[in-house]
């Protein structure tokens, strides 16, 4: 049975007036579904049905179109996303699909571009010396400021559309844009996806010679790596033509919840793992004591002071901008009476990780600098959503948080480095990714092992492994796991790296912050809050 749904864009040519004129085009493509193409001039995405999410419910079709890719359209795609794999138990799968698909969009509009481009410039794309001559300035003016080219895509008829269609065992996303690709980039980019398939880790395509021009460069063979390590067949993505339309889907099967993703733990990262010393036997002596209900305040600060090295960590830490106290502390007796026996062992515990971190990767330590703002808004947002039983778990686990990160720089600093400018360049939100995409493995599952080594316990060993993927997190630990990880997004929204709308929906809900008016007020109490204990720090 044909389904027909309303398909508003079309094939444009260029008036005398330089307006786009449409034509009524009628196209059936292979998984039965028939566009009726007509054309839009509104600038504004379009939804079918408007109530998405009880489309999804019911397993209903949908789509999303648009000409450009606006934080909009971006924010919705990421919502239906989300319910979709959460409807089929997949969410484990939410930041690799919702990359890969990204991927795609940004192609398939930098497609229509294209054609926009060699349109305005006179120039027939169909022609090898027309089309060699228009791409030498293609990007170049595309991608300039102020350009007219993306005000002129929103004025004509050239779309993309994401199409979303529920089977009886997958879901398939289909990115459709309305002009038809060229035979010599279809080739172009076959050939990128089976490469993709053959490469061990992206240092094999930084190597290579890739043209990005053509949108079928890097940014396509990472996200046909992420599908291979996320357990996808090669035969789950097509990208075809089919008349006046090119056709890009990927298949996500329902039982996909068995298939575990093809990690491979490299020797290198696995090495560093065992060599990294063992947690200093004197803090663990000192934590057995604060653990025994029959050790007093005075047994375990006498211990403390028998170290003066120890002594004065822990008193610069409890001191710092950090760690959230209500008066300066000036001694171990002082700490004792004002954080008491649990805010001691947390700062006994960072106090060990610094002395590692500073023994052995030394000059990272700006890393572990940075995770200190990171601490205190976790232990603040605790504090001010009233679980403060988590706030000295919640700040150690931002503390440990980028540990990974620490020991994956130590072994490729150049190659990491790469990824996060990629990650920057194409909009990756979540940098375990790139890393999994690379390694195997991201530095959050790798600061959980590090855990796991030093024997910490088993909330602090998931809230490091899942602080960026919230909703994979064990039920058992979820609201200390969302601290951390809402304090992560603050952190990464001030170094313009994040932003409301990447946010996990659920983990809003959950802090009754889904309108940016309340998110914003939180932020900007972190943010004065932080900035005063700083300003305190410096007049000590």
């Amino acid at each position: 049975m044909i389904k027909t749904l309303d398909y508003f864009g079309a094939i444009s040519d260029i008036s005398q007036s330089g307006f786009f004129i449409s034509a009524k085009l009628k196209i059936i493509i292979p998984d039965r579904l028939e566009f009726d193409l007509a054309r839009t001039t509104s600038k504004n995405i379009t939804i079918n049905p408007p109530d998405f999410l009880n489309a999804i419910l019911k397993g209903s079709d949908l789509y999303i179109h648009f000409s450009s890719f606006s934080s909009e359209a971006e924010s919705v795609l990421i919502k239906i996303i989300h319910r979709y794999l959460e409807k089929y138990d997949l969410m484990y799968l939410r930041e690799a699909i919702i990359s890969i698909v990204k991927e795609l969009i940004a192609n398939a509009v930098k497609a229509n571009l294209k054609r926009l481009f060699f349109k305005m410039k006179g120039l027939d794309i169909n022609k090898p010396e027309e089309y060699r001559r228009g791409m030498e300035s293609f990007k170049e003016e595309i991608f300039e400021e102020d350009n007219e080219y993306f005000d002129k895509l929103e004025q004509s008829n050239l779309a993309v559309r994401v199409l979303f269609k529920s089977a009886h065992d997958r879901l398939r996303i289909s990115i459709v844009n309305n002009v038809v690709i060229l035979e010599s980039e279809l080739v172009k980019i076959n050939s990128r996806v089976k490469k993709a398939y053959k490469y061990s880790d992206i240092a094999e395509a930084f190597d290579d010679v890739l043209d990005d021009s053509e949108g079928a460069g890097l940014g396509l063979i990472m996200a046909m790596m992420l599908f291979k390590n996320s357990g996808f067949p090669a035969d789950s993505f097509r990208i075809y033509k089919k008349d006046d339309l090119t056709v890009s889907s990927i298949s996500i099967f329902h039982d996909m919840r068995e298939v575990e993703s093809k990690i491979k733990i490299t020797g290198e990262i696995m090495k560093e793992v065992d060599e990294i010393p063992a947690f200093p036997k004197n803090i663990i002596m000192i934590q057995r004591l604060c653990s025994n209900p029959e050790s007093t305040m005075k047994v375990i600060a006498d211990h403390i002071s028998l170290d003066p090295g120890l002594t004065t960590s822990i008193l610069k830490l409890s001191n710092s901008a950090g760690y959230v106290t209500m008066k300066r502390i000036e001694s171990i007796e002082d700490a004792a009476k004002v954080i008491g026996i649990k805010g001691i062992n947390t700062l006994l515990m960072a106090t060990g990780v610094h002395k590692v971190i500073d023994s052995r990767y030394k000059r990272f330590e700006q890393i572990w600098e940075n995770s200190y703002k990171r601490a205190y808004y976790s232990q603040k947002i605790s504090i001010e959503t009233k679980r403060n039983r988590f706030s000295e778990s919640a700040y150690l686990s931002a503390l440990l948080s980028d540990i990974g990160t620490i020991v994956i720089l130590s072994i490729n600093h150049d190659l990491m480095l790469k990824l996060r400018e990629v990650a920057g360049r194409k909009g990756i939100e979540d940098p375990n990714l790139l890393e999994e995409i690379s390694l195997g493995i991201s530095h959050s599952t790798i600061g959980g092992m590090i855990c796991s080594k030093w024997k910490f316990n088993e909330s602090l060993i998931k809230a490091v492994e899942f602080h960026h993927r919230p909703h994979m997190s064990p039920e058992k630990f979820r609201d200390l796991i969302y601290i951390v990880y809402l304090a992560d997004c603050f952190t990464e929204i001030e170094k313009s790296r994040f932003r409301f709308d990447f946010i996990d929906e659920d983990v809003l809900k959950h802090f009754n912050l889904t309108e940016k008016k309340s998110f914003d007020y939180l932020h900007n109490m972190l943010k004065e809050g932080y900035s005063n204990q700083m300003k305190i720090q410096m007049e000590k």
